[in-house]
């Protein structure tokens, strides 16, 4: 299961409550079409709005669109050291109940684009790289 890094950028995105935010973002495409795209999800210490944990749906969602990703893809939540109240570095594999892009009605006077419900499960630093085919 080949993969390679084809993008790596930083994303902005509005957060729950409606302010500017932004998080990086890394895309690993698959060598062969059957295999899932996979998404590293990164927050970043200057991250001027709310965590990526709590706007999960919406950045996946722009992040598909943006990209034009294939679904379903393997979307992993990274938090580095410095970006964490203990200091420690964590990743954890985000399932969505589905990847249907969806435009919700406005919110805050705006329209949003999202997908299903996430649900969460820790992963280790290997299994990371297991999957991407690369460090991280």
């Amino acid at each position: 299961m080949g993969q390679h890094l084809a993008s790596d950028y930083i994303h902005p995105y509005k957060d729950a409550g409606g302010s500017a935010a932004r998080c990086r973002v890394r895309i690993y495409l698959p060598d062969d079409v059957r295999d899932a795209p996979v998404v590293v999800c990164s927050e970043v210490p200057n991250n001027p709005g709310g965590s990526i944990i709590n706007s999960a749906e919406v950045i996946a969602a722009g992040v598909i669109q943006a990209n034009e990703l294939s679904t379903p893809l393997v979307w992993i939540e990274h938090r580095p050291e410095e970006s964490t109240d203990a200091g420690e570095e964590t990743f954890e594999l985000v399932v969505f109940s589905s990847y249907e892009v969806e435009e919700r009605a406005p919110y805050l006077g705006e329209t949003r684009a999202w997908i299903g419900d996430a649900t969460w499960k820790r992963l280790d630093r290997t299994s990371v790289v297991i999957l991407v085919g690369d460090k991280v």
